[in-house]
């Protein structure tokens, strides 16, 4: 298959009743929704290395953005399992939640949406980059992340685990997951 852009995308979101986000190695669960293989959105948008800051498209591989990234001794701030930038976010916890900087999605109703930055301080009322995280692909499609890395060294020292620990959602977390999916997915588009 061959790469996809934003507009298609979005054509997608705008034309479907239901869509399942899937990716590289993801597990369909078995549904009617129409499919959005978001491994098809992959690449690498902006790196300024002096700036510790990296975008890319959500479809880029965890090895990819390695590779990248260790050309400047740098590395990102978290561990995954996830093989995408997508799934770690969709999947991600806390210590993913910690290095994002910023987001442009595609909501329930077809409209591309930006929040945050790519700054480390950035003040813009409630924080949708980190609410979003670990939404499962259920509130919109992530399509660009923008994240801090670190210098190589200090992620080496700091780093005592491989894999991310999955732990079941609070009550106030999932009331918080039901607002934000009346206010991203109105339609029910994401399932």
């Amino acid at each position: 298959m061959s790469a996809i852009n934003i507009e298609q995308i979005q054509q997608q979101v705008l034309t479907a009743t239901t869509l399942q986000l899937i990716g590289r190695g993801s597990q369909l669960q078995p549904t009617q929704a129409a499919i959005l293989d978001m491994s098809l959105y992959q690449g690498v948008i902006d790196y300024h290395p002096q700036e510790l800051m990296l975008t890319v498209k959500a479809g880029t591989t965890i090895e990819q953005i390695k590779q990248t990234l260790a050309v400047n001794n740098q590395a990102l701030p978290f561990s995954t399992s996830s093989s995408t930038i997508g799934a770690a976010y969709a999947m991600g916890g806390a210590e993913f939640r910690d290095a994002v900087l910023g987001v442009k999605i595609i909501d329930g109703q077809g409209r591309v949406l930006n929040f945050g930055g790519q700054v480390m301080k950035n003040v813009a009322g409630y924080d949708v980059t980190r609410l979003l995280v670990g939404s499962k692909g259920k509130l919109a499609v992530i399509c660009e992340v923008s994240l801090k890395v670190l210098p190589l060294a200090y992620v080496a020292q700091t780093n005592t685990s491989n894999s991310a620990t999955v732990s079941q959602p609070s009550l106030l977390k999932q009331k918080i997951a039901d607002g934000l999916k009346q206010v991203f997915d109105p339609k029910a588009v994401f399932v």
